[in-house]
C-alpha cells in the first residue's frame, strides 16, 4: 500500500469518529477502526461466496480470496493453482475436512454442495438492481434468450429460476441460507460494513484497482420484455430490497458508535483518488 493509501486512511477514520465515540485513538491503516466489540465478529473459518453474474461477483470474490490468501486460509476460486497443477474443486472442497477452514468463491450456484462440504458456511451473496444487472448480461450475450438472463440470478442464488417462484418463499429461503451481502448500487458503503463487522483494517478492502469500476457502460441492447420476464426480474427485485435493508440494519449498528456516513465519503474520495492516479496497493 502506498503511503498515499496509508495518509488517506488514516484522515478517514479521523474524520469519521465523532467526538464523544469511546473508539478516539489515532487511526492506524494496518487496524481496523475501533468500534464496540458487541456489533462485530472475525473473520469466519468456513465461508462461501456465491457468484451472480453482472452483480459486482468477481470483484468481490477477488478481494476475499486477497484477503484468504493473506492470512493462510485454504480458498478455492477459478484459477488458482496448487504447486504445478490447478487446484480443482474437488481436492480444495470436497476432500478437505468438512469442519476444517476454507472458503469458496466462484461462479458456483447455492446448493446441497454447501451443507454438503461445511458444517458452518457463512454464505454471502452479492446483489444488483436486476434491470441494470439484465442489461448488463444480455450486452455481453445478445444471442441467448433473455430469459435465460432473467433467470439467472435466481439460479444462482438457489431459487428455481421459474416465472411461477413465489416471491415469499424466495425470501424465505434467501433469509435462510445468506448472512450477508453486497450490494453493487452501495458498494463502497458494502466494503466499510464489511470491514466494520469483521474487525478489519479498511486499506484490507480495497478491492483490485483491475476490478474496481465507478459503474457499467453499455452499448444499445435488445430489450427483454415478456410476463414472465417481469416476474422473475420482480422475484430477484425482492431479493435485492432484502439485501439493501440487510446492508442498511448493519450499518445502523454501527451508527450507534460513530458517524457511518462521513467514513463512507471519506473513504469514497480516497478511492477516487487512487483511480485517478491508477495505483493503490500493492499486491
Amino acid at each position: 500500500m502506498t503511503a498515499l493509501m496509508r495518509a488517506a486512511l488514516l484522515l478517514t477514520a479521523a474524520a469519521a469518529v465523532k467526538p464523544q465515540c469511546a473508539c478516539n485513538e489515532v487511526y492506524d491503516h494496518s487496524k481496523p477502526v475501533t468500534v464496540p466489540h458487541n456489533l462485530t465478529a472475525p473473520l469466519p473459518k468456513q465461508l462461501v461466496l456465491v457468484k451472480v453474474p453482472e452483480t459486482g461477483s468477481s470483484t468481490t470474490a477477488q478481494l476475499l480470496a486477497d484477503l484468504a490468501s493473506r492470512r493462510s486460509i485454504p480458498c478455492w476460486v477459478p484459477g488458482a493453482w496448487k504447486g504445478n497443477e490447478p487446484l480443482t474443486f474437488e481436492d480444495a472442497i470436497e476432500k478437505t475436512p468438512k469442519h476444517g477452514p476454507k472458503w469458496a468463491v466462484a461462479h458456483r450456484g447455492a446448493g446441497d454442495w454447501i451443507r454438503d462440504n461445511f458444517n458452518q458456511a457463512f454464505v454471502i451473496g452479492t446483489a444488483r438492481s436486476p434491470e441494470a444487472r439484465l442489461k448488463s448480461w444480455v450486452s455481453k450475450h445478445p444471442k441467448r434468450p433473455c430469459q435465460q438472463g432473467a433467470s439467472i440470478a435466481l439460479k444462482f442464488y438457489g431459487i428455481a429460476g421459474s416465472s411461477r417462484t413465489n416471491t415469499t418463499e424466495a425470501l424465505s429461503q434467501i433469509r435462510d441460507r445468506f448472512r450477508s451481502w453486497f450490494v453493487l448500487e452501495r458498494y463502497n458503503e458494502s466494503l466499510v460494513a464489511f470491514a466494520l463487522k469483521h474487525r478489519l483494517p479498511l486499506g484490507d478492502v480495497l478491492p483490485p484497482l483491475s476490478k474496481y469500476h465507478g459503474g457499467s457502460r453499455h452499448r444499445d441492447t435488445p430489450t427483454c420484455e415478456g410476463n414472465a420476464m417481469r416476474k422473475l426480474l420482480a422475484t430477484e427485485a425482492a431479493v435485492h430490497a432484502h439485501a439493501s435493508r440487510q446492508l442498511d440494519e448493519t450499518l445502523a449498528e454501527f451508527r450507534r458508535a460513530f458517524d457511518v456516513d462521513a467514513l463512507v465519503k471519506t473513504f469514497e474520495h480516497a478511492l477516487d483518488g487512487m483511480m485517478a492516479r491508477g495505483t493503490w496497493r500493492n499486491n
